[in-house]
């Protein structure tokens, strides 16, 4: 496997940082303990709502008014649960404004503006932009903050990092849980939960063409490549593919067999593409150019759903932001035209979308 198919180890926005981690994402997503549903161990005691993490407790004395909300994910559900963040960082897939654009619509339409951006800095967080914001919580919950960091942000404010590990956000709806209780909004957080999974089923009962079929979510082909890059049965793609009824492929278990240690992905040799059965690949790649030459490889446009067309591959970086790190909000942005885009793809009419 290529180098950039390792998870990604930087988390914010220079050009550079910008296309290491386009390289990450396209093989990112959750490790497998993000088969848990379930939000970080917390209680409330008489000193306010106590959340457990990876760095140990944090201690939220009230419910917070000033949020800074870093890394993937985390702003849009403190958005969606009633509070705009007060400052956000620039995160793979936004557009010129440093916005994804379903948070930006959002944010401008219910709080009349978006957060500040705060602005890059090499080695680490930006402690004193972050501290001139005055928050009273910093929520870090897809990130790769190191215990050094923490402790350093934790002087500024009461810091949730990742719960289990770094780049390990775990599902969408226990991401959305444990903010939920971060906010003091677990009633609310039940209700977007809730309201999102309808959205699936809704989508899922108007196509009863996907049930049963089968799927592999991958990645186009480098130039030269002899590996085709698949995702596990964890990562959030393959898990909502699924959640529109569609089935993973029979090959599943070897892809698991394959894959080395927690990671979300592996590859397949092309020598034993055909042997992968699917009716359906999605994948997702940097250019429609990428796209346009994994379909054209002698190799793969003979297997099963190259052959007939059945094949969606997005080069656009907010579709592909908003299906790897899937939010309450991202997935009312990007399901609708995914949707019917699989349904295309059924018909033998494929999608390469994207630059």
């Amino acid at each position: 496997m290529s180098p950039a198919l390792a998870r990604p180890k930087i988390r914010r926005g220079s050009a550079l940082v910008a296309m290491a981690v386009a390289a990450a994402l396209a093989l990112a997503g959750c490790s497998a303990t993000a088969e848990k549903a379930d939000p970080a161990p917390s209680s409330t005691s008489t000193e306010g709502v106590v959340i457990t993490h990876a760095h140990g407790n944090t201690v939220i004395p009230k419910k917070p008014q000033r949020v800074v909300a870093l890394g993937w994910m985390t702003p849009d559900i403190v958005a969606a649960l009633g509070t705009n963040p007060v400052g956000i960082e620039k995160v793979w897939g936004a557009g010129e404004s440093g916005y994804q654009p379903w948070f930006e619509n959002f944010v401008t339409e219910q709080y009349g503006k978006a957060p500040q951006i705060i602005p890059f800095t090499e080695g680490g967080p930006n402690y004193e932009a972050i501290k001139a914001l005055k928050p009273d919580l910093i929520l870090s919950l897809y990130s790769g903050v190191s215990d050094i960091e923490y402790a350093r942000l934790s002087e500024i404010a009461p810091t949730v990092p990742y719960i289990e590990g770094p780049w390990n956000p775990g599902t969408w709806e226990g991401m959305t849980r444990t903010v939920g209780k971060a906010l003091s909004e677990d009633a609310k957080a039940e209700e977007l939960i809730t309201e999102t999974e309808g959205q699936i089923s809704a989508l899922a009962g108007k196509h009863p063409e996907f049930k049963d079929k089968t799927f592999v979510w991958g990645l186009t082909l480098n130039e030269g490549g002899t590996d085709l890059g698949v995702y596990l049965k964890y990562d959030p793609r393959v898990r909502i593919t699924e959640a529109l009824g569609f089935t993973s492929t029979s090959s599943m278990d070897s892809f698991l067999a394959s894959a080395k240690g927690d990671n979300w992905y592996t590859g397949v040799s092309l020598e034993k593409l055909y042997d992968v059965q699917a009716d359906l690949f999605a994948a997702w790649g940097s250019t429609a150019a990428d796209g346009k030459y994994t379909v054209e490889n002698k190799v793969v446009s003979r297997w099963n759903p190259i052959a007939k067309g059945s094949y969606v591959i997005y080069a656009d970086a907010a579709e592909a932001s908003a299906i790897s790190a899937p939010t309450v909000l991202s997935l009312k942005y990007v399901l609708p035209k995914y949707v019917d885009d699989l349904a295309a793809a059924l018909q033998g009419k494929p999608t390469i979308a994207g630059k």
